[in-house]
């Protein structure tokens, strides 16, 4: 029998209902929490990689057991009038780490990119620095960065009050950041970005052909609710290495 510990931030709730749902099809019993002693063929599926969540994933690799790391969609959750989550293999932000399919994925929403911007303010876009040390901003990115690209801090909105985003670069002509799914949504709006994560999920080269292939890869870590409910999005990355 083959277990799938479930371990995201709200363990009774509907995202881990369709969660459940969705590994249950598989043919996995779903067990609501962690375990550091996994029998072969289980695997975790766990929100962020925070504190216990790292440690558990960590046992899982070091046994060659996949890991499935959820968090809140690169492009929002509510991108393009859908629900949407990214799942990606061991590490959530970063290239590599779930496999690429056709164009046809990010192509099929019809969104239009904007046409890039040529002049502006540089502001800085930093994140909350959770997660493990593998993805997680360092500390100290803000000051350093500001050093390296001087320009107007943008505290990330869910500790400090925030205009919309949208309005709050209207006038930006360059965003920097760490790994912001903020950045993201700037570039469809044309604002060229500089990311100092390695292998950000979104890099590129601030080109029209760079940002809509990443873009095209990109959307094959975004899975709309229904594809994780039914199984879709958990087969598709149990298939792939990383």
């Amino acid at each position: 029998m083959k277990t799938a510990w479930l371990n995201l931030r709200h363990q009774q709730s509907e995202r881990a209902n369709v969660f459940s749902a969705g590994l249950s099809r598989l043919g996995y019993v779903v067990e609501r929490g962690v375990t550091l002693d996994p029998s072969d063929g289980d695997i975790t599926v766990l929100w962020n990689r925070i504190g216990q969540g790292d440690t558990v994933a960590r046992v899982f690799e070091a046994r060659g057991l996949p890991v499935i790391v959820a968090e809140n969609a690169t492009w929002g959750n509510d991108f393009a009038g859908r629900r949407w989550l990214t799942l990606a293999r061991n590490f959530h932000n970063t290239a590599g780490m779930f496999p690429i399919g056709g164009w046809e994925r990010w192509d099929s929403l019809g969104v239009e990119l904007e046409p890039w911007r040529s002049a502006g303010e540089t502001v800085l876009l930093p994140q909350r620095g959770i997660g493990c040390q593998e993805v997680a901003m360092p500390r100290n990115w803000v000051e350093g960065s500001a050093r390296r690209y001087p320009g107007r801090v943008r505290r990330h909105p869910g500790k400090n009050p925030a205009k919309p985003l949208r309005e709050d670069l209207a006038h930006c002509g360059r965003v920097v950041t760490w790994g912001s799914g903020a950045a993201v949504q700037a570039l469809m709006w044309g604002i060229p970005v500089a990311s100092e994560m390695p292998n950000w999920i979104a890099r590129q080269d601030n080109t029209d052909a760079g940002r809509l292939a990443m873009f095209r890869k990109l959307a094959w870590a975004q899975w709309e609710t229904h594809e994780i409910e039914n199984g879709t999005a958990f087969a598709r990355l149990l298939a792939c290495s990383v």
